[in-house]
Formats: structure tokens, C-alpha cells, sequence
């Protein structure tokens, strides 16, 4: 049998101008796709940073408008759909909730509701997340989890859910990704944005690194290119009742020693200054189990840590000029 590929396959990317965002656009083009929709909003990444190619049709919208999400995605046909356009994210949540719940559950519902009808959909991904599971000490597709520490947590869980439901009763055929602190180029720092590319910009400026918390908590980072690699494998792979697989690594670090790697690798002068937790943030430690996503999507990822940070401070240092322009757009 013949392997799937992705070549000559029509695609719509939500969320296409976002880091992940970009990073998969890439992937594609270099998978001889023929041809990319992207929808985005821009609220927290930047269509300038896509790369100038034919195939790539950008749309500049709110994933939650009904009409207008009706009106464009029935001027074409896809074969796949990387659904990654979301309120991100928990802070964000806290001080917005009405929008999280806007783009993360009725965005994803209308999309499902109007992608039903389309007979030619092979897959629909979507880009869960790690923190559905809260506090739970296991971390793998199969432990029970009540999320409940932000609207975040909880509203990409309900999505993940309706994916399910999309997927049993109209067979659409849907798997979702739980991603574990992604990092990578195309990421940039700003109020809502992750600790790396923070700490990055603010490490480039010598300014404090500031961690909340003790810096013992440790997080599974996740280079975007073995989470690319995964995403692509659960869209051309045979799953497609709405299972849920892990997008980590399997090795958890610590805050602080991300902090000191960073520290190192831009010869910062910087201090590492601690701060309370936030009141939200209960978890002391995050490690996804990969064991499914091994196994089942010969997922390996294959970037650690300390080179998955130098190839991000690289792309950083040689955009710095654009991603300074850009600086204010996301305080």
C-alpha cells in the first residue's frame, strides 16, 4: 500500500499566521501541498512573516464569525484542516473569558458544524492543549481529567470534546493534538506570550528574567518542529474518531534551568529575579506521556532542549529589527 502524503492536498490552516502557525505553513509548501487557506485575525501573530508563495491564500477574520466562516470555506474544498486559531491563552483567559470562550468553543463548533458537509475532509487536527490536564499527575490521552483552573484549560477541553462529537455522530473525521509549551521560531514576546520568547527578548536586553514561582516547576518544551512532525503524522495516519495524542517530549526541565540556558546562550547579563506564583498556576510539574503518539504515530521527537533554545535565540537575533516593530502590537 502506497504511504499517504500530503502532496497535491488542498488545506485550510486557522491560526495560520500564529508561530505554530507559520512553522507548519512552511512544512506544507515544502510538502508540495497545492494549495494553503489561512485564517487570522492577527491578534497574536503577524501575516508578515508568512512566506510569499501562490499557493497561499490569506484571509484576515474572527473564527467565530458564522457568516463570514460559512461564506469562505464553501468557495473551496480541503483535504485537510490544522485547526490551530485560539484565545491563547491562560492569562489571557482570566482577564477575558467571554473571548476565550468565543474563539475556543464557537470558533471550533461552527468550523465542525459547516465542515460536515465536506465529503473530500480526510482530517481535521485540532490543536488542544497540555493544560486540559491540569493537575494530574499522570499525563497520558487516557487519565481522567476535570479541568477547571482557567477558562483556557476548560474551553479547549470542551472543544476537544465536540470534536468527539463531530466525529461519532457526522464522522468527520477529527484527532486532537495536546500540546506541551511549544517554543520556536516565529514566537514573539509580549504580555500574553510564553515564558521563552519573553525571556529571550528580555535576556537580548539584559533585563530581569522574572519567574513565577520558585523555578523548580518544570514544563515539557517542545520544539515546533517534532510537534510539526506530529501534527502531519496524525493528519496523514489513519485515526480519525476524534482520538487525542500528546505532543511533548517526555522529559520535563526546569524553569530555572531554561532560564540559565537562555542566560548562557545570549551572554546576557540579566538577573534572574523570583516572584509568586500567579493564583491560577497550580502545576508544580508538567511531562507528557508519549507512549501513544509513539506508537501509534511513530512520533520521536528529536530536539532537546539547549539546541531547540539556540536555534530559537538564532532566529530571534537575525529578525530582532522586524519582531521590534512589531513589539508594541502585543503588549
Amino acid at each position: 500500500m502506497e504511504k499517504a502524503t500530503l502532496k497535491n492536498a488542498r488545506v485550510l490552516v486557522t491560526g495560520g499566521a500564529g508561530f505554530i502557525g507559520n512553522n507548519l505553513v512552511r512544512k506544507l509548501l515544502s510538502e508540495n501541498v497545492s494549495k494553503i487557506l489561512i485564517m487570522d485575525n492577527q491578534s497574536s501573530g503577524m501575516s508578515v512573516f508568512l512566506p510569499n508563495d501562490p499557493r497561499i491564500v490569506f484571509v484576515g477574520m474572527d473564527i467565530d464569525k458564522m457568516d463570514k466562516l460559512n461564506f469562505v470555506i464553501n468557495q473551496h474544498e480541503f483535504d485537510y484542516v490544522f485547526h490551530l486559531a485560539a484565545h491563547f491563552a491562560n492569562q489571557n483567559s482570566v482577564d477575558h473569558p467571554f473571548s476565550d470562550i468565543q474563539t475556543n468553543i464557537v470558533g471550533t463548533v461552527g468550523l465542525l458544524e459547516i465542515l460536515k458537509s465536506h465529503k473530500s475532509l480526510q482530517k481535521f487536527v485540532y490543536a488542544s492543549s497540555s493544560c486540559v490536564y491540569g493537575t494530574a499527575e499522570q499525563m497520558d490521552e487516557n487519565t481522567f481529567i476535570y479541568p477547571s483552573e482557567t477558562p483556557y484549560s476548560i474551553n479547549k477541553y470542551t472543544a476537544e470534546l465536540y470534536t468527539q462529537y463531530y466525529a461519532h455522530l457526522f464522522h468527520v473525521p477529527t484527532v486532537s493534538i495536546r500540546i506541551f509549551n511549544t517554543y520556536g521560531p516565529y514566537e514573539l514576546a509580549g504580555k500574553y506570550r510564553n515564558v521563552i520568547p519573553n525571556f529571550i527578548e528580555k535576556a537580548l536586553n539584559n533585563e530581569d528574567l522574572i519567574i513565577t514561582g520558585t523555578g523548580k516547576e518544570t514544563r515539557d518544551f517542545t520544539y515546533v518542529d517534532d510537534l510539526i512532525d506530529l501534527m502531519i503524522s496524525a493528519a496523514l495516519g489513519p485515526n480519525k474518531d476524534g482520538e487525542i495524542f500528546n505532543g511533548g517530549t517526555g522529559t520535563k526541565t526546569e524553569i530555572l534551568k531554561m532560564s540559565e540556558i537562555i542566560k548562557e546562550a545570549t551572554g546576557s547579563l540579566s538577573n534572574i529575579i523570583f516572584k509568586p506564583a500567579r493564583a491560577w498556576d497550580k502545576v508544580k510539574d508538567r511531562v507528557s506521556d508519549t507512549s501513544k503518539s509513539a506508537s501509534e504515530l511513530g512520533y520521536q521527537p528529536k530536539v532537546n532542549i539547549e539546541e531547540g533554545l539556540q536555534k530559537t535565540i538564532k532566529w530571534y537575533k537575525e529578525n530582532y529589527d522586524k519582531v521590534k516593530s512589531l513589539k508594541n502590537y502585543f503588549e
